[in-house]
Parts: structure tokens; C-alpha cells; sequence
């Protein structure tokens, strides 16, 4: 185990120089445990012998002053392990209503009966929206229970006859250790006998009624899978800045303190609207919102029932319960507010949740905010964005892959990896620049905002509209039953809104001027410059492009963050170009790997490191699958938890690094080798060769379903389903000039290396034309559904095992 190299990471030390399969097993075996090594230190002959394994963050030191004398291979080490007692925040009494077991045949009625034209058209906008809330939530009130959320310290499968036992026994025991009588021990004992036997009723109870509601409840059963993987709540005491507080309400307020600071403070939106002036050749014409009840009764109807009520109260079951009847109001509502281009106060208001990212859950800078508006809000959102994403879509840049209809971080990395293994295998040198922005969408001064809207054709009202809703709006952090101050938001696209990623692709639009010399690509914020780099030259060139984007950043008020700014070149050669690229002045740093959308790109285009990555990631979420699928009994169960955990990690963007050589697909495959063996122990399976567990189990080997994902994203890009057409052109149907006895439906380039036969496109291609030359597979490219084609792999790989 010397041989291993140990790397820092966040999470203790990455392991690399895997040199057999005794350390690959233990790595995966430590990784299977959720077990973390520690130990950097090395010994006197620059080994590293001892290991420290944990589960929770660990710091390890040489010790300078040991107690006895040293073994030259193991030196004295301090360790320090972070055993604190964790003390969650407590949770704020309230009462809420329960919808679920609302009166809503009576609300409906209620609804029917009111007059809600003359009502919401005789006032101001906002006076008419009050007066519908206050009717709405005199409904509400009268026919809509309360209930007190359960505090109760027991674990939810207990029942009210188990706790009075648990009570009775806890009485017997007191008793007897206060006087020592017999009778009372007598009684403890057997109380606690039937105790034992009634909780592990209860619980099995529970367990089968929560296994067997996942179709129809199943929100209960990943909140109890996600309970498993231990605690999620808030500390009791929390710091920001200096500052500490260890009260529900003040830890809010920090929250509500560290959110606010990441917006632009001179972002007074103006009170002066473009002038139509300034866009005389705009793409489009817009300035009206066509609002229709039937549409709006839709998408009331298609909302998610677990969907919770933002700032008005009212959650996603009330709405669906009685969308026929709110869609009558809502309408009147929306087509005023679009009409007289005003969005409602109520409406511009939203609940912040902090969601931990990484770091030490102590420190309020280690979350990130996730904004929950009024539902009501959002249906009005979808009526406007529908209709201006159809009059934008033609103006959305080629480049931009995020937030878009059939476009995805897939086909952006496709774009990416293809350019680069195409010149790769020309021998040329290909230079990345990775950009990074601080807190893009928070930091859009609205007044540019408003002018880019109007130079894409945004006009009168819409405009007008547009104006009103990006002005005066307003937070508060909830967390835990506490409620933060409201604090006003001064910048930005509205977070957790569905216009606001579609109003940051409308602002960064224009960014494609900066790069007359190279190419870019974007995933919303995320964005990445690259060129073949062989000479000086091409470096300038490439340079130019950089001091245009710092200067474009500059113009529009974008903080670009060049420490976090990185430069990587991929290259084969012995001697690859180093240039030294800078923004502002400030070289950026150098890597030789980089994770990209969720992808580990390395200079030479291997993709190992990124296997690793993920075998790691799974292995350690199939740990977690055995021992938290121990209670469940079926085996549906137990495939849906190794799907959702595991084979997700395994197969994200399977497309970009489908691995070509079989040490890394034996390294992917004993993942689902060592689940299906699972399977069989846990449901007495006998065991029998891997390729026959997968068919008794209904899984595919992963190697099989990674070429099924390549085939169907071929499919979807030759039949326009990917928006594309930079894809579609790397895609060539094969005309030959005369008849001949080969059946390809795709040409498949003649490439001279392995990583460039191994690139999306060529791969992808030699498995559609095989799959298309069977005799027994009646596929066609162009209208055949994906389930057939998924069908046409099972039938071959039942039948090779035949």
C-alpha cells in the first residue's frame, strides 16, 4: 500500500497510482465504508505506511516531541478529530393548516359565488390584490383545519400505545432504583420485553407502509431514505463576519446579513424606460401578453402537490384543488397586471431556505439561498415566459447551452470534447480558459437589464412590466419556523423565478463580440474560451479575445473573478506551449486538470481522473444503498435506491467520456458487479456468473447502457430533439455512389488514433450502424421510438447468453 499516492482534496486525501487490482479493492473498499485516509506525513524514506481512516474530518500533524522513540517507517503523528456533540437548532412552535384535509367542495363553492369582476376591477392593482387574498383567505380560514406540527422526541414510527409503555417502563424503573423493591423490577422487565416486541412491530409496520406508498406517496419514502444519511438540521450556533448567535431568530439574521451582501448596491433600476429610439433593428416585437383561462386553469392543474406555499401562504394543493374555480380571478389579475404593466408588491416577494454546500455547517458563508416565491407568481411567470421565449428563441446565441430547450450540459461538453479531440489528433495544441463570475445572477444592474430587453424588441407594456418587476423586490430567510427581516433586493434576476434565467441569457447575449479569434462556449454563467495554440501568435490572438471580455465585463457591471479564472492546454506532445495568460494584469493560474460541468477534463483527454472520481462517488453512495436498503423487503425497492444513488454518478454525461479501454470498464462494471451480488445475498438469490444476475435482476451491464445512451442521443440529434445544429453537422448520413452490400446508415470517419475513434461521433455512429444492420432489428433512425431501440439491445444480450 506505499505505492499509493495521496493527494489533498475537501474531503481527506484522493488516492492515485493504483498500480494493481489489490488497491483498487481496497480503495473501494475503504470508499464502500465512507471511510476518508488523512495521514500526510510521510516517514524517513518518503513513504507513507500509516493510514488514518475516518468518516468525519480529521486533522493529522507530525508530532515534534513524541513520547518515545521513533520507528523510522512510522513517525509519531497527532491527530485531531472534530467529536463535538452536535446540537441542532430547534424548531420555532407554530401552527399551520392542513390542507390536505380541507373542505374544498365547500372553498369551490365559495369561489363560484363571488363576484370577482366587479370585485378585482373597480381598485387600484394592488388593492384588488389584497381584497383577493383577504376573500381567499377567509375561505381558507373557515373551511381549512389547523393543527400543531408534531415536537414529540420520539422517532416517527412510534405509536401513542408504545409511548405510554415506554413511560410505564421508565415509572417501573425509577421506582425500583429509588427503593429497591422486587415486584417493581419484575414489572420493568416485563414491560420492557413487551416494549422491545411492540417498537420492532411498529417499525416494521412503518417500514412496509412507507415501501409501499412510493407510487403513491413518494415524498415520505426519500425524506425516510434521506434521514438515513444522517443529521440535515441547522447547529444550535452559527457565525458570520465575526458575529455569533445561538437563537433561531438571530442565526436568520445572519443569514438574511450575508445574502444581501452579494448584490449591487448602486442598482437603482430607473424610473426613464428606454427610448424606442435606441433600437430601431430590434429581432423581434413584442409588447403584449395574450392571458387565456383555460391556459392558466392548465397549468394551475399540473403544479406538484409537495409544492409549499411561498410568502402568500398557499401551497400547491390548494391551487390544484381549486384551479377551475381560481382561474377566473387569476386571469382578471393577469391580464390587468400585464395590461397596466405592473407586478403586484405580494408577488415580488420571496422566502430564502439556506442549503449547505461545504465547509463546516458553523459558518453561515458555507450555504447558498434557495428562493421559494407565491406560487400564484410563478403561473403568471409561465404565461410570460411561454410567449417571450417563442419571440426570443431565434436571438439565443449557438454558444449558450444553458437554461434552453434541448440543450443541456451534454451537448455543450460534446461540442467541447469533439473540438478538442479532432485537433488532438491533427497534433495541435488546444488552450481553455475557465471564467469565473461572482455571484453572476445577483449582480445584474437592472437599468442595462432593461435596455438589453428593449434592444431585443421588448416594447410598451411588456416593458413597462418588466420595469415594475424587477424593481422594489424584496427577501427574508426562513429557516426552522424563524422568519428573518424583509430585506430589499437591489440587483440581480429574481432567483428560484423562471423568468430570471431566461432575463440573464437576454443580458449576456452580446458577449459573443468579445471573441473575433477564438471559440466560447456557455452554460448560463459558465464559460470557456479555446484555440488551437501551436506559436506565439495564436497565443496573442487568444489573448486579444481576453482583454475584450475583461473589458465587456467592465462595461456591464460583471465581476470577473480572475484568481478563479484558469488556463488549461490540451496536448500529446513531450513539450507542450506554455503561455502565460493574464487579465488585468494578473496571470492566470495553469492546471492540468479541470472539473467542467460536472466533468473532469484532463490535458491529455483521458478522462481517468474522472472515472476515478466517480467510481469513488458511487461506490461510496452503494455503501449507503446496502445499509440503508437493510429494512426494506422488496426488491423493487432496493433497484430504484441503486438507480437514484449510484448509477446516476455512473452514467451522468456517459456520452462525453464513454470509456474505450477495458481496465476503466471493468472498473465502472464492478460497481453493479458487487450490487447484483448484494441483491442475490439479500433476497437468497444463487449465485451465477454476472451477465445471468443481470438478467434475473432486469439491469443492463453499464458498458451495454452507456452505448444505448450514445445510440439515442445520436437519435435525438439527428431528429432535432437536441437544438443543436453544430452537433447535427458532425452527424453525416452515408451516400455512396453506387449500391453496395454494406448497410451504414451513418459514414464513420477514418481516424488514425484511439482517442479520436473513441470521440462521441465515431463511436456513436459504428453502434448505430450495427445496430441498424441486424437482421432482426427493424430500427430506423428517424422514427423509430427510443424504446425500441433500447428493446433491440436487450433482445442481443439475452441472446448472447444463450
Amino acid at each position: 500500500m506505499s505505492a499509493i499516492s495521496w493527494s489533498p482534496s475537501t474531503d481527506g486525501l484522493l488516492p492515485s497510482n493504483l498500480i494493481s487490482d489489490y488497491m483498487v479493492d481496497f480503495i473501494d473498499a475503504l470508499d464502500l465504508c465512507n471511510l476518508h485516509q488523512f495521514n500526510n506525513v510521510p516517514n524517513q524514506y518518503g513513504r507513507i505506511l500509516d493510514l488514518i481512516l475516518c468518516t468525519a474530518p480529521a486533522s493529522v500533524r507530525a508530532c515534534l516531541d513524541p513520547l518515545v522513540p521513533e520507528d523510522p517507517h512510522h513517525p509519531a503523528l497527532l491527530i485531531d478529530l472534530d467529536v463535538a456533540n452536535f446540537k441542532p437548532l430547534k424548531l420555532a412552535p407554530q401552527r399551520r393548516f392542513a390542507f390536505n384535509r380541507g373542505d374544498y367542495t365547500s372553498i369551490k363553492k365559495c369561489i363560484r359565488d363571488t363576484n370577482w369582476c366587479t370585485i378585482l376591477r373597480a381598485h387600484n392593482l394592488n388593492d384588488c390584490i389584497e381584497r383577493f387574498y383577504k376573500i381567499i383567505y377567509e375561505f381558507r380560514d373557515s373551511f381549512i383545519p389547523i393543527h400543531s406540527p408534531s415536537t414529540s422526541k420520539f422517532p416517527p414510527w412510534y405509536n401513542s400505545c408504545l409511548v405510554k409503555m415506554i413511560k410505564e417502563k421508565n415509572k417501573y424503573f425509577r421506582k425500583y432504583k429509588l427503593y429497591g423493591n422486587l415486584s417493581d423490577k419484575s414489572s420493568f422487565i416485563l414491560i420492557r420485553d413487551r416494549v422491545c416486541k411492540a417498537e420492532r412491530q411498529c417499525y416494521n409496520t412503518y417500514i412496509n407502509r412507507i415501501e409501499n406508498s412510493i407510487a403513491s406517496n413518494p415524498k415520505a419514502f426519500w425524506s425516510f431514505v434521506k434521514s438515513s444519511k444522517g443529521r440535515g438540521t441547522f447547529p444550535a450556533e452559527m457565525s458570520y463576519a465575526g458575529h455569533l448567535s445561538d437563537t433561531g431568530q438571530g442565526i436568520s439574521e445572519l443569514f438574511s446579513t450575508y445574502f444581501h451582501s452579494t448584490f449591487l448596491n448602486n442598482s437603482n433600476t430607473t424610473t426613464n424606460l428606454p427610448n424606442d429610439a435606441l433600437s430601431d433593428h430590434s429581432n423581434c416585437d413584442i409588447g403584449s401578453i395574450e392571458i387565456d383561462t383555460k391556459v392558466i386553469e392548465k397549468l394551475l392543474k399540473s403544479l406538484d402537490l409537495n409544492k409549499s406555499a411561498g410568502p402568500d401562504s398557499l401551497p400547491a394543493i390548494f391551487l390544484v384543488n381549486c384551479a377551475e374555480e381560481l382561474s377566473l380571478p387569476l386571469s382578471i389579475l393577469f391580464k390587468r397586471c400585464v395590461d397596466e404593466g405592473v407586478m403586484p408588491t405580494i408577488w415580488k416577494s420571496a422566502y430564502i431556505s439556506p442549503i449547505h454546500k461545504k465547509g463546516p455547517k458553523e459558518c453561515v458563508d458555507n450555504y447558498r439561498p434557495i428562493s421559494k416565491l407565491c406560487l400564484v407568481s410563478k403561473i403568471l411567470e409561465r404565461v410570460v415566459y411561454n410567449q417571450l421565449y417563442n419571440a426570443l428563441r431565434h436571438t439565443f446565441s449557438p454558444a449558450q447551452h444553458g437554461f434552453l430547450k434541448c440543450r443541456s450540459t451534454v451537448s455543450n461538453l460534446l461540442l467541447f470534447s469533439d473540438f478538442i479531440s479532432d485537433h488532438l489528433a491533427k497534433g495541435d495544441q488546444v488552450d481553455a480558459i475557465y471564467t469565473d463570475y461572482g455571484k453572476a445572477f445577483d449582480r445584474i444592474d437592472h437599468t442595462l437589464l432593461l435596455k438589453k430587453l428593449h434592444i431585443q424588441g421588448i416594447r410598451d407594456n411588456l416593458l413597462k412590466w418588466f420595469h415594475s418587476y424587477l424593481s422594489n423586490r424584496s427577501q427574508a430567510v426562513v429557516l426552522n419556523g424563524f422568519t428573518s427581516t424583509w430585506k430589499d433586493i437591489p440587483s440581480g434576476v429574481p432567483q428560484g423565478s423562471l423568468l430570471g434565467p431566461l432575463l440573464f441569457i437576454v443580458f449576456i447575449g452580446d458577449i459573443d463580440s468579445c471573441f473575433a479569434n477564438s471559440s466560447h462556449l456557455l452554460f448560463a454563467d459558465d464559460m470557456k474560451i479555446y484555440k488551437t495554440v501551436n506559436n506565439a501568435a495564436d497565443a496573442t490572438s487568444l489573448q486579444e479575445d481576453l482583454v475584450r471580455l475583461d473589458a465587456y465585463c467592465a462595461d456591464n457591471k460583471l465581476d470577473l473573478n480572475v484568481t478563479k479564472c484558469l488556463i488549461i492546454s490540451f496536448s500529446r506532445k513531450r513539450s507542450p506551449y506554455e503561455f502565460d495568460y493574464r487579465i488585468r494584469s494578473q496571470k492566470l493560474a495553469r492546471v492540468y486538470s479541470t472539473r467542467d460541468l460536472g466533468v473532469i477534463f484532463d490535458s491529455r483527454l483521458t478522462f481517468d481522473e474522472h472515472i476515478d472520481s466517480v467510481v469513488g462517488k458511487a461506490c461510496r453512495a452503494l455503501g449507503f444503498v446496502m445499509r440503508s436498503s437493510k429494512p426494506f423487503k422488496s426488491m423493487k425497492t432496493v433497484k430504484l435506491l441503486f438507480c437514484a444513488y449510484v448509477r446516476s454518478h455512473l452514467e451522468y454525461a456517459s456520452q462525453v467520456w464513454n470509456p474505450r479501454y477495458a481496465v476503466y470498464i471493468n472498473r465502472i462494471e464492478r460497481i453493479q458487479r458487487k450490487f447484483t451480488r448484494y441483491l442475490g445475498f439479500k433476497f437468497k438469490v444463487p449465485y451465477r456468473p454476472y451477465e445471468h444476475r443481470c438478467e434475473r435482476f432486469h439491469l443492463l451491464p453499464l458498458e451495454l447502457r452507456r452505448s444505448v445512451a450514445d445510440v439515442i442521443y445520436v437519435l435525438k440529434v439527428a431528429r432535432g430533439e437536441i437544438d443543436c445544429p453544430q452537433l447535427l453537422q458532425l452527424i453525416k448520413l452515408r451516400v455512396p455512389e453506387r449500391l453496395t452490400r454494406k448497410k451504414d446508415i451513418l459514414h464513420v470517419l477514418q481516424c488514425s488514433t484511439n482517442y479520436r475513434q473513441n470521440s462521441f461521433v465515431v463511436r456513436a455512429s459504428i453502434m448505430v450502424n450495427r445496430l441498424c444492420e441486424s437482421n432482426d432489428n427493424d430500427i430506423d433512425i428517424f422514427h423509430s421510438n427510443f424504446e425500441a431501440v433500447r428493446a433491440a439491445f436487450v433482445r442481443n444480450f439475452v441472446a448472447s447468453l444463450a
